[in-house]
């Protein structure tokens, strides 16, 4: 058996005390990146600020801050974030309206709705945050108001595509190309969520829905390197749009999604084979690849290397984990990674940071766990009281 590089050992043994200090810390209810990120991207009144593009809010960044909170057991900031999400983007009745997915300042200074169209992502992470919140929590009313939220996504974002069945949308109009060819997004389907609707859902749409986006998925990472958007169509199968074979922000997420799904769900080693985002050329990662010619160019944010961390650690690739990890340790500033933190990075990070330090993890079938929900304990095994009532 060969032996570990020292350079390597020193990595193994930063990584170890820095996954044990994480640990301390989420037992005594310390989570440093959400208290930071909340206070930084959080207003008071529970609307999440993406500060680099002029001030926006996205259904998006309401939803994943919902889902952050969640496993933060910080009820107080999940309230503020519903509420403002509900008045704000969906007429004040979530149980009705679909939220909108854009909101900002309108070329004559007024604030309010600036797209009203959806976005199928943010809508699933908002239902899979309610209905989670409602089980974690006891708060039938968050799961009824989940449901009603799944049962939108069902009417509003789901096509059944001719040849190839229940498809979830992007959004609710405008990506359907012309009769036989729609635009989709593999980013948008976390599995671990299609998972749990299945679960949920009072129909089988979401089985359905499972099958397609393993056609999908399979399709969108056949080079290896998966892309934002891939086309449908009803002639030709899956493809690519001309100039638009490229993998960066969007597809990112991919990795992201899959390195935390759950390792006993069937589809996951399958999916760690087909992808391979572990050749040094790619640059740990380039912002841009080509999935055709697999050529990378320019030098991705913080927040990539962030994402792919637990699809290393799925894949076993622990070269590459021990290079992110440090990579990432080199870039925290005052909490946030960056002395200029920009949204998207931020949410990579939470997501993955707290996956990696055993904040939460999703179950076969989807449902989530959170470290608050188990008294830690001390080195004697005795329980820590000072956790957070979940």
């Amino acid at each position: 058996m060969d032996f570990l590089k020292p350079s390597l050992l020193i990595l193994l043994f930063l990584f170890t005390v820095r996954a044990t200090a994480a640990n301390a810390a989420a037992c005594t209810g310390q989570w440093q990146l959400w208290n930071a990120y909340a206070g930084h991207f959080i207003q008071s009144d529970g609307r999440v600020i993406e500060h680099s593009q002029k001030g926006r809010t996205t259904s998006e960044g309401q939803a994943y801050s919902l889902f952050h909170a969640l496993v933060a057991n910080d009820r107080q900031r999940f309230d503020k974030i519903l509420a403002w999400t509900r008045d704000n983007l969906a007429a004040g009745d979530l149980s009705r309206h679909l939220p909108a997915w854009l909101w900002g300042q309108d070329d004559r200074g007024h604030w309010g709705i600036l797209d009203a169209n959806t976005a199928s992502d943010a809508d699933m992470w908002l239902a899979y945050a309610l209905l989670e919140a409602g089980r974690l929590w006891n708060r039938p009313e968050l799961r009824r108001l989940g449901k009603a939220v799944l049962h939108n996504i069902e009417i509003q974002d789901i096509r059944d595509l001719p040849g190839l069945g229940k498809t979830v949308l992007p959004g609710r109009e405008g990506f359907q190309l012309d009769a036989g060819r729609w635009k989709l997004n593999p980013s948008y389907l976390p599995l671990q969520l299609l998972r749990r609707f299945s679960r949920a859902s009072s129909t089988t749409v979401w089985d359905q829905v499972i099958v397609t986006t393993r056609k999908m998925l399979l399709a969108a990472g056949a080079t290896g390197i998966v892309p934002d958007w891939i086309v449908y169509d009803h002639h030709k199968g899956f493809t690519t749009l001309p100039n638009e074979s490229i993998g960066s922000y969007d597809a990112i997420r991919v990795y992201l999604w899959l390195g935390m799904l759950n390792d006993a769900d069937p589809l996951k080693a399958r999916f760690l084979n087909l992808l391979d985002f572990t050749n040094d050329s790619f640059g740990l990662p380039p912002e841009k690849i080509d999935t055709r010619s697999r050529m990378g160019a320019g030098k991705s944010p913080i927040g990539f290397k962030a994402a792919l961390a637990p699809f290393f650690k799925s894949k076993q690739a622990e070269r590459r984990l021990h290079r992110t990890i440090r990579m990432i340790d080199s870039q925290w500033k005052n909490g946030l990674l960056t002395d200029e933190p920009r949204y998207y990075d931020q949410n990579l990070a939470l997501f993955a940071l707290a996956w990696l330090e055993k904040r939460f993890r999703f179950e076969p079938d989807g449902r989530l766990t959170t470290q608050w929900e188990t008294p830690c304990t001390d080195a004697a095994g005795n329980p820590n009281s000072s956790l957070p009532a979940g």
